[in-house]
């Protein structure tokens, strides 16, 4: 599976005729070509100043990733089939394989390897190597660039990259080229002739899903001529031209590209600056809990020094006999609270319908929290609470209201009353009851005065019908 890293890439790609640019963008799975170019090598423009009058015609920046490489003579591949190795046991076994692909000596070549596929079982590795002359001489072709990513043919960018195609890339006389066949899951690369009446699509049929763009107005045969550079500028924007960038053949120091040096910096000096800012906190915390034992041992040993002084009857009977009540009045003042089923049972009793709990009660070693919900607002509810003799200190924290319903949140503790809150409470409690009681008497008598009015009107109004049909008799 081919994954993409970025959109914009750019690929460089010449012969011994003539060079070719590409930059390509990515949109979603699509292929579109935002600027091509081509020139002939001559006598007064060099190779050298041709690719790098490529580079500067598509407005490639010095942050794009540039894909570069030869389409000439001097270079090989083979596909291996290896177990899973190490790192250092992989380069053994590959400068092995490289003494059977091919009769020059390794101290005469350049190469490196893209790693295609790999599995617990074994890893699909394709090798690529160079004549030494000749890599020095694509070096030299790329020295008026400000950065290469990666340098390479355009037949080695394939696989994941349109596995599935067969690709035939015409040599600059047209006569030959190279065909990429899949073979039993292997990828043969093959010097032949050029098959007749070749096409774009028929060449590389991954073609017909690029928006050519400028590539539009070219005929069949130019058109063919930029095939390596389009395949090389798609390699660019997926994620195995990153991991090969450890394995192939690096490019000179002073084409290795230096992106975001700036950004680097700050985030080096940001990290340094996070560290050393963690360091003083954590010394200023460790110079703080130090003084802060040395407090305690301080404070231990002043206690250690009054018990002692108090052991050997230093301060007479009177400190002993103040010790022996201090020490009675510390056992005697053991709080007794109600248990929380006692505290639960109180409430239950105390709120009365329509006003009900609406969130989980809380319970904090007697610290007791609520919130009540009711459509009607109980002012005296807080009253009755303080009242009981198993609960005090009660506060009202919030109050509102909310589509018809008053929310009230409440805190009080699970504790006995003191002997003067005992007596407080029942005054307070026999007054409300009074007035309760005066309330109902009065609410009753004018029930009853109204009960008795009723009556009467009706009384009147008989006696009015009577009058009347007496007066229609006569």
């Amino acid at each position: 599976m081919v994954n993409f890293v970025r959109t914009i890439s750019t690929a460089v790609f010449w012969n011994r005729q003539s060079c070719h640019v590409v930059r390509l963008q990515r949109f979603r799975d699509a292929f579109k070509v935002l600027a091509c170019w081509n020139g002939e090598v001559s006598k007064e423009q060099s190779l050298a100043e041709l690719i790098a009058l490529g580079v500067k015609s598509v407005e490639a920046s010095d942050q794009e990733f540039i894909v570069a490489g030869g389409d000439t003579t001097g270079w090989g591949s083979a596909e291996l089939q290896l177990p899973a190795l190490s790192g250092a046991e992989l380069k053994s076994a590959l400068q092995f394989e490289l003494r059977k692909q091919t009769p020059i000596p390794p101290e005469k070549l350049r190469w490196g390897y893209r790693m295609l596929e790999s599995s617990g079982k074994g890893s699909r590795i394709r090798l690529f190597y160079i004549k030494e002359e000749e890599w020095g001489r694509w070096c030299s072709a790329l020295k008026g660039l400000s950065h290469v990513d990666v340098i390479l043919p355009a037949q080695l960018a394939l696989d994941p990259l349109f596995a599935d195609a067969d690709c035939f890339f015409p040599e600059e006389t047209a006569q030959a080229g190279y065909a990429c066949r899949r073979v039993n899951d292997t990828r043969l690369i093959m010097r032949e002739p050029t098959p007749p009446q070749l096409t774009p699509e028929t060449a590389f049929p991954p073609f017909a899903s690029f928006q050519p763009g400028p590539l539009i107005g070219k005929t069949p045969a130019e058109q063919m001529a930029f095939i390596p550079a389009l395949l090389a500028a798609a390699y660019g924007l997926t994620r195995n031209s990153n991991l090969d960038q450890a394995t192939l053949i690096a490019p000179p120091d002073a084409l290795k590209a230096h992106r975001y040096i700036a950004s680097k910096i700050i985030a080096a000096g940001l990290l340094i600056f996070t560290c050393v800012t963690l360091l003083l906190g954590m010394a200023r915390q460790l110079q703080a809990r130090a003084a802060h034992l040395r407090k305690i041992d301080s404070e231990i040993g002043k206690v250690q020094a009054e018990l002692k002084a108090l052991q050997t009857n230093q301060g007479g009977n009177s400190e002993k006999e103040f010790v022996a009540v201090l020490e009675q009045e510390l056992r005697d003042n053991v709080q007794l609270m109600p248990s929380f089923p006692e505290a639960l049972l109180e409430l239950t009793n105390l709120i009365e319908t329509p006003a009900w709990a609406s969130s989980r009660m809380e319970w904090n070693a007697g610290q007791i929290s609520l919130q009540l919900q009711s459509p009607q607002r109980d002012l005296e509810l807080p009253g009755k609470l303080e009242e009981s003799p198993m609960l005090g200190d009660v506060r009202e924290l919030s109050s509102s209201y909310n589509q018809g319903n008053y929310l009230s949140r409440y805190t009080m503790n699970a504790r006995f009353d003191t002997p003067e809150e005992k007596v407080e409470f029942e005054l307070r409690r026999a007054k409300r009851q009074e007035q309760e009681r005066l309330q109902k008497q009065q609410e009753a008598a004018e029930k009853q005065q109204e009960t008795t009015e009723t009556q009467t009107d009706e009384e009147l109004e008989s006696q009015d019908g009577d009058e009347t049909a007496t007066e229609e008799t006569e």
